[in-house]
């Protein structure tokens, strides 16, 4: 179980995607607190799971995106950028969409 999460984590660890999770992390943190209740009507009722997930995404893509990397395995897993990202990637999408 080690090798695949740290081989995901070396995989995510370039500069390109450095700045690309920042971005995401930014972007939608913003939108939050810009208007959290337009940031909610776009993206149904958000229910306290969702909200959950949202801060943790949000805290993944900032922990990645400033070059912070963990150094055991299962900080790694916690705080992975790639599903992060995705759930970024859907919280934009319905925010804007």
């Amino acid at each position: 179980m080690r090798t695949p999460i740290q081989m995901l984590y070396r995989l995510m660890d370039k500069g390109p995607l450095r700045a690309l999770s920042l971005l995401l992390a930014l972007v939608t943190a913003g939108g939050v607190l810009w208007d959290p209740t337009r940031f909610a009507d776009h993206t149904g009722r958000l229910p306290a799971l969702q909200a959950l997930l949202l801060i943790w995404a949000i805290c993944s893509a900032v922990i990645h995106g400033v070059g912070f990397r963990p150094q055991q395995t299962r900080w790694q897993a916690l705080f992975s950028p790639l599903p992060a990202m995705g759930v970024l990637f859907i919280a934009l999408y319905r925010f804007y969409a």
